[in-house]
């Protein structure tokens, strides 16, 4: 039986969009995470034509292992890696060309619970949103809730996720986003917005992607009944450059871009707190390589 939003049959009579509706998987290098993203979706009896599988730049065996071994569905390769923002318009591109009107995009570190896809596209449908947010929950603990949305705290420049069930369905205009390692998203609200900011290259453009279709008026939804699995920390959560340069970079190219005035400075101020202590940490471990990367962000400042 398909998911609905709250796992009861209240969709009798809406468009069915099975047809109008794909998943986009994007990846780099990670074959055996990819694996099992594809393999959840092909137990799910999602039909292969639908499925988008975006190689962001991996070593050329990856891409022609996973063509030769899930040859049904639809591969697509850039020569180079860009980014997850790159990754993320270059799939979704090629999903809305291929005329379908809303995508499910999943980053390869996740795992599909089946109806997802035609819950989230059926929601987004019913209530003329945008963009909707899927249940997302720990792979290693299917109980937790990684996120069902999440938020940004100005006073802080910092990012949070919503852990709770129960919560009101549409994303709080002023605070919220829906974090990229699962989403869906129409056709309408990707071309409006124009995809992603690639010159976030990768963190925090989903937040700004978000900002930007609040400021739209382009309506963000909770999905609560459209279940993703998320292996956290199983991509580029280890790379100094991605954790300490492009997030803290990112976080002040966002504050800067959508705050003003007291609130900008107050970021800004923790920022360069925050920073500082980095630094004086990473003088103590004698990490040579953060600090460059520190010494470098505390130049924006």
């Amino acid at each position: 039986m398909e998911a609905d939003i709250r796992g009861e049959s209240i969709w009798k009579g809406i468009l069915d969009v099975k047809h109008e509706s794909a998943i986009a998987v994007l990846h780099f290098n990670k074959i055996r995470l990819t694996r099992r993203c594809l393999d959840s979706l092909a137990e799910a009896g999602v039909s292969p034509k639908r499925i988008f599988c975006l190689d962001n730049g991996s070593m050329p065996d990856v891409a022609g292992a996973l063509a030769r071994d899930y040859p049904d569905i639809r591969h697509h390769r850039l020569e180079e890696n860009r980014g997850f923002s790159g990754g993320f318009n270059a799939a979704l591109v090629r999903v809305f060309n291929a005329g379908f009107h809303h995508c499910v995009f999943l980053t390869n570190d996740t795992v599909y619970h089946s109806g997802a896809d035609i819950c989230l596209a059926r929601a987004l449908a019913a209530r003329d949103a945008g963009m909707a947010a899927p249940c997302i929950r720990y792979l290693s603990n299917p109980d937790a809730i990684d996120s069902l949305g999440a938020f940004f705290d100005a006073e802080n420049a910092a990012l949070g996720h919503y852990h709770d069930i129960d919560l009101p369905e549409r994303l709080n205009a002023e605070t919220d986003y829906i974090p990229g390692t699962a989403l869906a998203v129409t056709r309408d609200a990707f071309e409006q917005l124009g995809g992603t900011d690639e010159s976030f290259h990768t963190y925090w453009e989903d937040v700004d992607l978000c900002f930007r279709a609040h400021a739209a008026g382009i309506p963000l939804i909770r999905v609560p009944g459209a279940r993703i699995d998320h292996g956290v920390g199983q991509t580029c959560h280890k790379k100094p450059y991605y954790t300490t340069y492009l997030f803290q970079r990112n976080r002040l190219l966002f504050c800067r871009r959508h705050l003003t005035g007291d609130a900008l400075a107050q970021a800004e101020g923790v920022i360069r707190k925050n920073w500082l202590a980095m630094r004086d940490m990473r003088v103590e471990l004698g990490d040579r390589q953060r600090l460059q990367y520190i010494d470098k962000l505390l130049m924006l400042l």
